[in-house]
C-alpha cells in the first residue's frame, strides 16, 4: 500500500486526519475522519476529485495539522478564601476532583 496523500484539519471532537492509498492490486481508497469511514474510487482521476473537494468544500489542508493545546484552569492558591477551615493540600485536592 503506497500513501499518496494526506488531509488533516482540527474539529471540535478532535483531528480529523483522512489518508490517500493505491493498494499494490491498483485499487484507490481514501479512510480516516473523526468517525472513521472508508471510500473506495474506481480510478485515481475519482480518488483526485474527492480530495480537492475536501480541500475546496471542507477546509481540510495537505499534511498534518498540530493539535492545538487544551488550556488548564490553574489552581488558586485559596479558592476558598482566608476564612477556610481545610489546610491549603486539602483545598488542592479538591480544586483537582472538581476538574
Amino acid at each position: 500500500m503506497i500513501t499518496l496523500a494526506i488531509l488533516s484539519k482540527p474539529t471540535f471532537a478532535g483531528n480529523s486526519v483522512w489518508r490517500f492509498v493505491q493498494t499494490e492490486d491498483n485499487q484507490f481508497f481514501a479512510f480516516g475522519g473523526v468517525t472513521p469511514a472508508c471510500k473506495a474510487f474506481a480510478s485515481i482521476s475519482e480518488l483526485r476529485s474527492y480530495y480537492k473537494a475536501m480541500v475546496v468544500k471542507y477546509g481540510y489542508e495537505p499534511g498534518l495539522t498540530p493539535v492545538k493545546p487544551v488550556k488548564k484552569a490553574a489552581l488558586l492558591s485559596d479558592p476558598w478564601g482566608p476564612s477556610s477551615e481545610l489546610p491549603l493540600h486539602l483545598q488542592y485536592e479538591l480544586e483537582a476532583l472538581s476538574a
